[in-house]
């Protein structure tokens, strides 16, 4: 069997506050094949960015990442300097909102320029041809004029662009993008995600896409993590997913985005009652017992993972009513 590209076992983010610790990644477990798209999803606040910011080493100084094995091809990113020596290069991300990972002051050429020259040398130059490939490889037309252009003066989709082709620039392994379509309009979605998946076919891309969006996950992923705050709740391929969801809180998501050829028009789509619970302090049993509505008392204790093959889900039932 190949080994995978990233495997992570048990990680976990804690981050220290004023009333106590808040645990926002629970002892996390999954892997990542090359070339193959896994999705993590889940609502806002579940630990997903929390996830790909631990992978990157880029967590906020008030958080503490500790894992029992986290490596990518093999070298163990939790020695020191092994993750600075892969992000960047074999490992890169693209954020959430490029307006403010894009830094005002600087033109998109100086930008793409920099981060190509400090990971992999040469000369400005060739650098610049570099940058100028990797746009039109986006589709952004007119690439030569487009890095002497600031990033407030393209448009949201353009600037998305510009985020994946200065991940692009070194050639990454591992692509880790963070909710890449979230404020973007259904047009744009589609050519992103269509961007994304013709970039992996031509590049050989491993890519964790993170997002809240079940609708963007069933056109992209090829296996899925469910997460729930902070730890993963289900896990398998897509199809088995969508059509054998196991975990009530996975049932519950699928249950609110209208689905193609079963959903009447003008009927109530489905909601999730209650809030997401305090990630602060220890948690016993189910985190989602006091929202669902198959919970029983012995949801209060310790969680059994059933599954078979490649899919697996936390929960006391073998499978969800």
């Amino acid at each position: 069997m190949t080994a995978p590209l990233l495997s992570v076992r048990d990680l976990r983010v804690d981050l220290k506050t004023r009333i106590g610790t808040l645990h926002a990644v629970r002892g996390i477990s999954f892997d990542v094949a090359r070339g193959e798209t896994l999705c993590i999803v889940g609502e806002s606040g579940c630990g997903k960015s929390m996830t790909s910011l631990a992978l990157m080493d880029l967590l906020p100084r008030v958080a503490k990442r500790s894992a029992s094995g986290l490596t990518f091809d093999g070298q163990d990113m939790m020695r020191p300097r092994v993750a600075e020596k892969l992000r960047g290069r074999r490992m890169a991300m693209i954020f959430q909102e490029p307006m403010t990972a894009l830094n005002p002051a600087f033109t998109i050429g100086d930008q793409m320029v920099e981060a190509y020259l400090f990971h992999v040398g040469g000369s400005r130059a060739a650098a610049v041809d570099r940058a100028a490939q990797m746009l039109e490889k986006v589709g952004i037309g007119s690439a030569r004029s487009r890095l002497g252009q600031y990033p407030h003066q393209l448009s949201g989709g353009l600037r998305q662009r510009v985020m994946i082709a200065m991940a692009l620039m070194t050639e990454p392994e591992l692509l880790i993008a963070d909710e890449p379509t979230t404020a973007l309009d259904v047009t744009i979605q589609a050519q992103i995600l269509r961007l994304l998946k013709d970039l992996q076919r031509e590049l050989g891309l491993a890519i964790i896409f993170i997002t809240h969006d079940l609708g963007l996950v069933s056109r992209i992923a090829d296996r899925v993590v469910v997460m729930y705050a902070g730890a993963v709740v289900e896990e398998g391929s897509a199809a088995e997913i969508f059509e054998a969801p196991a975990h009530p809180y996975t049932c519950a998501l699928i249950d609110c985005i209208p689905q193609p050829g079963k959903t009447e028009r003008g009927a109530h789509l489905g909601t999730i009652p209650g809030v997401v619970p305090s990630l602060i302090g220890r948690q016993e049993g189910c985190a989602f017992r006091d929202r669902c509505a198959l919970s029983e008392a012995v949801c209060a204790r310790p969680v059994p993972v059933r599954g078979h093959g490649s899919h697996h889900w936390a929960c006391i039932r073998e499978v969800a009513a």
